[in-house]
């Protein structure tokens, strides 16, 4: 018997994992579909192998089973972080006049400042702790560039950009 609630989608309704809910979720990336699993239960071995022959048919290449702890921590830096930066970064004033000066740099960090915001509140705030640790290793992140600016500190700044550079290569490389 499947214990819990199944939710299976293309777009997470609910981000953040209750207690006692076995919760599925998909995203698509062109071609390709990722679920994960957040079961209340890992342990339950039947469970998990129902779970991944429902979602057989929606053609997942890779599945992931994870806690709801490290669910909301990633999903606080992957959706959460990016959110609150494309919107804070929307709010400059020189960005009114942005027209003819950018290309896919601002279309970028800008495309998910479209955003409903009762809901994004209501999932930061629900997620405060996780959302707060990468709002302030951001800040930090953010900080050592401003003062390699400041300082007119080449080397520095070329440092920070050559280490963001090896770091992405690292992970989505």
């Amino acid at each position: 018997m499947l214990l819990g609630v199944i939710r299976v989608g293309l777009v997470l309704p609910v981000q953040l994992v209750g207690a006692g809910a076995c919760l599925v979720f998909g995203v698509r990336l062109g071609d390709h579909r990722f679920g994960s699993v957040v079961p209340p239960d890992f342990d339950d071995i039947l469970l998990l192998d129902r779970v991944k022959e429902l979602l057989a048919p929606a053609g997942f290449g890779r599945i992931s089973v994870i806690t709801a702890q490290d669910h909301d921590r990633r999903i606080a830096f992957t959706s959460q972080l990016a959110h609150v930066v494309s919107n804070a970064y929307i709010k400059s004033p020189t960005a009114r006049s942005h027209d003819g000066f950018s290309a896919g740099s601002y279309r970028d960090l800008t495309r998910v400042a479209w955003l409903n915001p009762d809901m994004w509140s209501e999932l930061c705030l629900e997620n405060q702790t996780n959302i707060l640790n990468e709002l302030d290793l951001f800040i930090a992140n953010l900080q050592e560039y401003r003062t390699a600016i400041a300082n007119n500190d080449f080397p520095a700044l070329r440092e920070l950009f050559n280490d963001g550079k090896i770091r992405k290569e690292l992970i989505d490389g």
